[in-house]
């Protein structure tokens, strides 16, 4: 079944946001940004919720995007379904070798679907599907 794994909320200040989470909620800090941009992944053992800088004065505060996780077996299915309803589909750009997708639904709020997740600790944020890693570096 696909399955909300996590959400990407835009801030100008992600640590703070993160230390808000961290203490009201107990969420675990799960990492870092390694380029220094200053995102923070958090989890509450179930749902990841990437806290990303924002990086333009014009990208707006708050949620940005969520992602759905599917199965391997559902992959077809969803796709096929996405295009019966004509909906407009992205290919995310390198860099991004967590999401396979991007997609927005009937109201435009847009949501990565992927097969792979992003696997967090401590201070390191690394990409489970090494594989697609490799793959967009050639790109």
């Amino acid at each position: 079944m696909a399955r909300i794994k996590h959400m990407a909320i835009f801030s100008d200040d992600p640590e703070e946001l993160a230390k808000f989470y961290v203490e009201v909620f107990k969420m675990e800090l799960k990492g870092r940004s390694s380029g220094g941009d200053g995102s923070v992944w958090l989890s509450d053992g179930y749902m990841d919720i990437a806290l990303l800088r924002r990086r333009s004065e014009h990208a707006p505060h708050g949620l940005h995007h969520f992602g759905i996780t599917l199965n391997q077996d559902e992959e077809a299915d969803v796709q096929e379904a996405l295009k019966a309803r004509d909906t407009w589909i992205s290919t995310p750009p390198p860099g991004r070798p967590y999401v396979e997708i991007a997609a927005k639904d009937s109201d435009g709020n847009k949501f990565d679907i992927s097969k792979s997740a992003v696997v967090s600790s401590g201070d390191k944020v690394t990409m489970k599907d090494q594989e697609r890693v490799e793959e967009l570096a050639k790109v």
